[in-house]
């Protein structure tokens, strides 16, 4: 058996584990599964059942892994989330943005970020600007205090990015962070540009 193929009968032996949760597994089982899986047409292209669901799960796991680390990290720094470290972050790179600019760059709808923005300034992390182009849209930028915390954070994220990748070798890692980026590319446009409407279509609702 080639390594892709045994590779292939996981991938299978997950999505039978995970339709059958509550019962008892065995071989046979299995077996009597992946037949009906056959018959069913539900092994096109040598994926297993349900692929992109599982995807976005796991998707949903590796977030509340990061979020559970993180928590352990930002207690120490007074800081609420990871949300909050990344709109610090954001602005260490790049800064002064306009209050919409910021939010959009970490991928937020506009309530939840105002919200991050209102709590980062009451912390005093952030410090608010007049806009010369446009008085009605606010710019942000670090205040000393930000400045501090934040790189405070960034020496405490870069390990624990190393226990969120697990044990990934190095080659793992690239081919995932470019996945990443791909679908970041695909999702972007879609969450900048796209209005109710055509989400709703997009989704089937």
């Amino acid at each position: 058996m080639k390594i892709e193929d045994a590779k292939q009968v996981i991938d299978w032996l997950g999505a039978f584990q995970e339709q059958h949760k509550a019962e008892h597994l065995s071989p046979v089982a299995f077996g009597e599964w992946l037949q009906q899986q056959e018959r069913g047409g539900n092994m096109e292209g040598s994926l297993p059942p349900n692929t992109d669901g599982l995807i976005s799960m796991f998707f949903g796991f590796m977030a509340n892994y990061a979020a559970y680390y993180a928590r352990r990290i930002f207690r120490h720094l007074d800081l609420y989330s990871m949300t909050d470290w990344a709109f610090l972050a954001t602005l260490e790179q790049e800064e002064p943005l306009t209050k919409s600019v910021l939010i959009q760059k970490n991928i937020l709808e506009k309530s939840t970020g105002t919200e991050v923005l209102k709590r980062l300034k009451k912390q005093g992390y952030i410090e608010e600007l007049s806009n010369p182009e446009d008085r009605r849209a606010k710019l942000v930028r670090l205040s000393d205090k930000g400045r501090k915390v934040v790189a405070e954070a960034n020496a405490r994220i870069i390990p624990m990015g190393e226990v969120v990748t697990g044990d990934l070798t190095t080659a793992e890692k690239q081919q995932l962070l470019n996945l990443l980026q791909k679908l970041h590319r695909f999702h972007q446009p879609i969450f900048e540009g796209a209005d109710e409407r055509e989400l709703q279509a997009l989704l089937h609702l």
